[in-house]
């Protein structure tokens, strides 16, 4: 039976059944364990339900939700935007699962941040046709069933008259004619026609939707992070943060990051006026380096289709969505603080010093004929890079860190880790069944900002 949704409407629910329903959306498993998520819920709930607000700005949530200070700037700082385009999803999804019985729906339409609360569009039976004809006798029922079933010959050259007058022929011998069962062959036949050229088209399309299916070597290593459908948050780096730590001559730890402390350190004994202003000039920036958005781009371009797939910057990204999420961190510590959180995890880990300006790999175990540090001083066509294929900071999802010694080296590792021979490659030295963990060491030579040759100049595998 056909069924007939009607649009959304606005709900006759009272604050009070509104509050409730808020209640049970917080506390499901969709919102149960993302704490930002059901603070921000809360919130814009609290304003539209509670104290009755007709609007409410971005920059109020991110104070009030974010820790934000009151002034900040949203044109840089997008996390309210990315937070509630995250929750809008889930709710999306609370109302098609576990809330699927709630009569009343709660959207946040676009272009604003208030929550609205409309009932669930009904779903309505169509009555069908066919109930009001009469029972068809025996011979007229096989004629009329036969008619369904090659309704799409007549779009094939069988025209209607010719149809008509082979099931009449039908109707006064009891049985299919001679010529009806030839064209019932000749359907079939056109019809199975139809569905390879769909299938090898259905191929095309999703080779084109999911490039990441293309071949088998980036098959097996990207359905990690696309085929399930889980998150995957794609975070560029913040290139204010490595210019800070330049001028400062010193790192800048992850938790003055994301508490915004670093802005205090244009405060600090012995910074003169000229040192502070440029400080406060970068620190209220939040700027990236093409060659890291390159290598966020050749990964964007693998699953360019999939919902699951977000975009994020190092500055507005959160704690809980590092460790719930798959991420792939873009640069290296320099200019990536989330980085820093799997520096214990790793092998070979890029690390920088703000005084001599100089980036270099530190290989933590040398194993035979391998180098403690590696290290490129004099020659610009070369790069260094490293990258990591680890589990994430909860052990139940996947992360992969592209980091160079600078951003074309960092660009080089996207290259490598997204096409086919660059996986090949690790493949080949760690055959498995499945990709294992792994980290490798990767050494990249250019002319004029373009990657002629990455090679891997050190690896290690890690069983799962």
């Amino acid at each position: 039976m056909s069924t007939l949704i009607s649009e959304p409407q606005p709900s006759a629910a009272g604050p009070d059944e509104a509050w409730q329903l808020l209640q049970r959306i917080v506390n499901s498993q969709e919102l149960k364990r993302a704490l930002r998520l059901r603070d921000l819920l809360l919130y814009i709930g609290t304003r539209s339900l509670k104290e009755r607000a007709l609007s409410i700005r971005e920059q109020e949530i991110g104070s009030a939700v974010f820790g934000r200070p009151e002034d900040y700037d949203t044109t840089i700082d997008n996390i309210v935007r990315v937070n509630v385009s995250e929750l809008r999803k889930r709710l999306d999804h609370y109302f098609s699962d576990e809330g699927a019985a709630e009569p009343v729906l709660v959207q946040i339409p676009r272009g604003g941040y208030l929550p609205v609360f409309v009932a669930r569009p009904a779903v309505e039976p169509m009555a069908s046709l066919s109930a009001a004809k009469p029972e068809p006798s025996a011979p007229e029922a096989a004629v009329e069933q036969t008619a369904a079933s090659v309704q799409v010959a007549a779009d094939e050259g069988v025209t209607k008259a010719a149809f008509a007058e082979e099931a009449a022929l039908a109707r006064r011998g009891g049985v299919l004619s001679r010529a009806l069962i030839f064209g019932l062959a000749g359907a079939l036949a056109l019809a199975l026609a139809a569905a390879g050229a769909l299938f090898y088209q259905n191929r095309a399309l999703n080779a084109v939707l999911q490039p990441w299916q293309s071949d088998p070597a980036r098959a097996a290593f990207w359905s990690q992070f696309f085929a399930s459908g889980q998150q995957v948050d794609i975070v560029t780096a913040d290139t204010s943060y490595a210019l800070a730590e330049d001028i400062l001559q010193r790192p800048i730890s992850l938790d003055d990051y994301l508490d915004y402390n670093y802005k205090n350190y244009a405060n600090l004994p012995g910074i003169t006026p000229q040192t502070r202003d440029a400080l406060n000039l970068v620190l209220d920036r939040n700027t990236g380096s093409v060659g890291d958005f390159e290598a966020a781009e050749r990964v964007l371009e693998l699953g360019a289709h999939s919902p699951a797939l977000r975009l994020a910057s190092a500055r507005s990204y959160t704690a809980n969505n590092i460790k719930h999420d798959n991420v792939i961190l873009i640069g290296s510590r320099e200019s990536n603080p989330w980085v820093e959180l799997y520096k214990d995890r790793m092998n070979f880990f890029v690390e920088y010093d703000p005084a001599r300006h100089r980036s270099f790999v530190v290989n933590h175990a040398p194993a035979s004929g391998e180098q403690p540090v590696y290290e490129i001083v004099s020659d610009r066509d070369r790069d260094l890079s490293v990258v990591a294929f680890l589990p994430n900071l909860s052990d139940h999802r996947y992360a992969l860190i592209i980091a160079g010694t600078d951003s074309q080296g960092t660009r080089a590792a996207g290259e490598f880790i997204t096409s086919s021979e660059g996986l090949a490659a690790i493949r080949e030295r760690m055959p498995a069944e499945k990709f294992p963990y792994f980290e490798v060491l990767l050494s990249s030579s250019r002319i004029e900002g373009t990657t002629l040759h990455t090679s891997i100049e050190a690896y290690r595998g890690f069983t799962r």
